[in-house]
């Protein structure tokens, strides 16, 4: 099936958010991830060939995605990665995260990128198994190895007793 620009330009429109979300995810940059979106589309547009199933466009995209993140980083080497915790307190007039929702994404920054990518793309933003195994270039089989794996550490990260420094008080004793 060949893909005309319409069809393109209607994926575009379609998944632009989506994408831009998972590369802010990535980047902790409005800046880089439009860059990083941008790049992604023009890639998709000249690879539109190679798509095999119009069904799959979605993990399609985020493999350009995933590809286009890594020469960013090759090409950024020498810059330091944003942590969670810079992307909550940048002003840029995010939303105030709950307590669950910080420990949540606390714990996601602790597992290994081949465990955290798919829980993100999984649960944030909706990707079917297929869409992760093609977005990934994995059997499906992996893909679901790779979230329960991923679970069963979050469920140990966010159980793990926390510990709480007490200060006294003057006079509390």
């Amino acid at each position: 099936m060949e893909i005309t620009d319409q069809m393109f330009n209607d994926w575009v429109r379609e998944h632009q958010r989506f994408l831009f979300g998972i590369a802010y995810w990535w980047t902790g940059s409005r800046t880089d991830a439009e860059e990083l979106t941008q790049e992604a589309f023009l890639q998709a547009y000249r690879s539109r060939a190679s798509l095999r199933d119009v069904e799959l466009v979605k993990g399609w995209l985020v493999g350009i995605l995933r590809h286009c993140h890594s020469q960013m980083r090759r090409r950024t080497k020498s810059r330091e990665e944003v942590s969670f915790d810079e992307m909550i307190y940048e002003p840029e007039g995010r939303p105030t995260l709950s307590a669950d929702a910080l420990a949540l994404h606390q714990s996601l920054e602790k597992l290994e990128e081949r465990h955290r990518l798919p829980v993100v793309l999984f649960y944030f933003q909706d990707l079917s198994y297929r869409e992760i195994a093609e977005a990934l270039e994995l059997p499906i089989g992996t893909v679901m190895s790779r979230l329960a794996r991923a679970r069963q550490k979050l469920h140990e990260l966010m159980n793990a007793p926390t510990k709480l420094v007490l200060m006294k008080k003057a006079g509390s004793l």
